[in-house]
């Protein structure tokens, strides 16, 4: 039995999570859109997200004092606003901001709510499962263009020596810092072609985290952790904090990915948010 699917403009959107009494959310949906608008025009634009939302079937009945949501697609908006955990997937390198969060329910039993978000105005809903969010992933990042090499190759920096380097008031040459660091020679020339690929890039590097909030936070926290990737026509690299352990100090690693690497840490990034699940 297909899925489900749910496709919205950022303006129903909104109206939707209104209907239900999370206006504080709405509001944080459409504010930085429009910014601060009189009630005469938020109510003209939310009167046109209503027609439209009754022209797609997703609202049954709309009375004064009543408003009658398709119950699927009702499901699906007391799911996004009451759950408290996420994966979060961010990118903005392939010429469209993107925004992909998978949420878990409140109940055990309940499955998760895909939701994605393209360039802020367009939003789908569907259903999904811990299965298929590998694939879902990679293509999230990676596009139509995947400049993996063939084997991976790593290095790893000092949280300190990572803050220099993404410091953007920082104007050492890299040569000169390097000298100055306890690095790998091996390292060198790996390091030398991350930095000029991150610079080359403008610093813009996609994200993917883990959230989790407990039911009196009212806003969404910084994510405890997060893998930063850079995507360039030269290589796919990863940017992740690796924790320490055995007293030793944490680090920063940068891994150039081959395409099975890359997706062994997107497996290993799902099984943190959700049961592990068996992969091919």
């Amino acid at each position: 039995m297909a899925k489900p699917l749910f496709t919205l403009s950022i303006e129903e959107f909104g109206f939707a999570l209104a209907t239900l009494g999370a206006e504080d959310i709405a509001a944080g949906l459409l504010k930085p859109m429009y910014g601060e608008l009189s009630e005469q025009h938020w109510e003209l634009i939310l009167r046109a997200a209503s027609h439209g939302l009754l022209s797609k079937g997703l609202i049954v009945r709309m009375e004064e004092t009543e408003i009658e949501i398709e119950p699927e697609f009702l499901k699906m908006l007391m799911h996004f606003a009451q759950s408290r955990s996420m994966i979060r997937a961010y990118s903005d390198s392939l010429e469209q901001e993107k925004v992909l969060t998978i949420h878990q329910g409140t109940d055990n039993n309940d499955t998760y709510l895909y939701h994605l978000a393209v360039d802020q105005r367009v939003h789908l809903f569907t259903r999904t499962e811990p299965n298929e969010w590998e694939e879902e992933l990679f293509r999230f990042y990676t596009g139509q263009q995947q400049p993996f090499i063939e084997q991976p190759t790593q290095f790893k920096l000092t949280e300190e020596q990572w803050n220099v380097l993404a410091n953007e008031d920082n104007h050492t040459s890299l040569n000169t810092l390097i000298s100055g660091w306890d690095i790998p020679t091996e390292s060198h020339k790996l390091l030398t072609r991350w930095y000029e690929s991150f610079e080359a890039s403008g610093r813009q590097v996609d994200n993917l985290s883990i959230i989790r909030y407990t039911s009196d936070q009212t806003e969404i926290p910084l994510p405890d952790q997060a893998l930063l990737m850079l995507h360039t026509e030269e290589g796919f690299w990863s940017i992740s904090n690796d924790n320490a352990s055995n007293g030793s100090e944490a680090s920063i690693e940068i891994i150039q990915h081959s395409r099975a690497s890359f997706r062994k840490q997107l497996r290993a990034w799902i099984d943190r948010f959700a049961a592990p699940v068996s992969h091919p």
